[in-house]
């Protein structure tokens, strides 16, 4: 272990943003990422900050955070709340093995001495590893997060990808689709490669969503001008810039889009951080699932090493996916308040779990889910 670790918190997130410069070789989970702090902060919360680990005068450890308040809790968490999956900090290489349990509890008490008002750190949807290196946040009290990830693996060639699960059947369905689509006015896949064209891609998801949200009961998670402000600056600074890093591609029948899906490109890996499909005369020609067939197809060809579906488990994800990845929560009470708030997120934690992995149990909610969100619309 590395003994001379101290922690600062660093409260001008312009400022710090630099750091990640100072940490030339390192690696950090996506949205860890400068893009995603600084769009984040500048667009949906001012209220952020950065907790780190210094060796001497030198950081190996930033942990972007934001300060958001739940009811009566204030908490610290990632950057983009449920918007922020597969995390990792910022991770110098060469100290990754050097940073102990001791080191990441103090830093924890270095944010609630800096930050008082703060009730709990959570830090959910973590992955354990990244590019070979072992989680140090996870030497908190930690959780297993009851939604996996679900990827592909893709080195194998696209005929083997289809062959996981009947590639008769899906090729059928994907000429059966093409030609529902050609005979409605044609259909071209489309990839936004201007800020203007990602704007138009996220505004027509944004509808897309809100519709089957509000059908299903859900909560609109895309409904806050700021959360999609952030999507807007994020994936409209990045859409025709080589290498790709945040990309948008849709679905576009008869002149109007159908299906949206936005990626992102990440240690040489591809994750759908979101996808919607119009709920339309076109939406038994399935227009989400052909999009993944064009665009898993596409991805083979570019040479992409892995496809991932992103957090969930959901059987769309099944009919593509060879590797399942758990994520954890770990997390922090401060206060009285905070140390309760840890011991109830844990316990729903386990009951989200054990009605996710009863087929049974889970539909069953789905189908509450859906009726209650009916009621309340009523």
């Amino acid at each position: 272990m590395i003994e001379s670790l101290s922690p600062r918190i660093l409260g001008d997130i312009s400022a710090a943003l630099s750091l990640w410069d100072e940490m030339p070789d390192h690696v950090s989970g996506l949205p860890q990422s400068v893009a995603w702090v600084r769009n984040w902060h500048e667009h949906a919360n001012a209220d952020c900050f950065i907790a780190a680990l210094y060796e001497a005068e030198t950081p190996v450890l930033l942990l972007p955070l934001e300060m958001v308040k739940s009811g009566a809790i204030r908490l610290a968490r990632f950057p983009g709340g449920t918007h922020a999956n597969c995390n990792f900090p910022v991770l110098a290489r060469g100290a990754a093995g050097g940073i102990g349990p001791s080191a990441v509890r103090a830093l924890a008490r270095a944010i609630h001495a800096a930050r008082p008002d703060i009730d709990v750190l959570l830090l959910p949807r973590q992955v354990g590893r990244l590019d070979g290196i072992t989680n140090p946040l996870l030497h908190l009290d930690k959780t297993l997060n009851p939604n996996p990830v679900l990827s592909a693996s893709l080195s194998c060639g696209f005929d083997a990808v289809l062959e996981r699960s009947n590639a008769k059947r899906k090729r059928k369905k994907h000429r059966q689709h093409a030609r529902r689509y050609e005979e409605a006015g044609g259909y071209r896949i489309l990839t936004a490669s201007s800020a203007d064209e990602a704007t138009q891609m996220l505004d027509r998801f944004f509808a897309m969503k809100a519709e089957r949200f509000a059908r299903t009961g859900i909560t609109d998670v895309f409904a806050d001008a700021g959360v999609r402000a952030f999507f807007r600056s994020l994936f409209g600074e990045a859409a025709g810039k080589k290498p790709a890093s945040f990309e948008l591609k849709a679905l576009e029948v008869a002149g109007i889009l159908r299906a949206v899906i936005g990626k992102s490109y990440w240690l040489d890996d591809l994750t759908v951080e979101f996808g919607g499909i119009a709920e339309d005369d076109l939406v038994s020609a399935s227009p989400g699932e052909f999009l993944f067939f064009e665009d898993i197809m596409q991805a083979c060809r570019d040479g992409i090493a892995i496809y991932s579906f992103g957090i969930g488990d959901e059987p769309y994800k099944r009919d593509w996916c060879d590797r399942v990845e758990p994520l954890y929560d770990s997390m922090a009470g401060f206060t009285l308040t905070g140390r309760a708030h840890v011991a109830a997120y844990r316990a729903r934690n386990a009951a989200a779990a054990a009605i996710k992995n009863n087929a049974q149990l889970w539909t069953a909610a789905k189908k509450l889910r859906g009726l209650l969100g009916g009621r309340h619309r009523s």
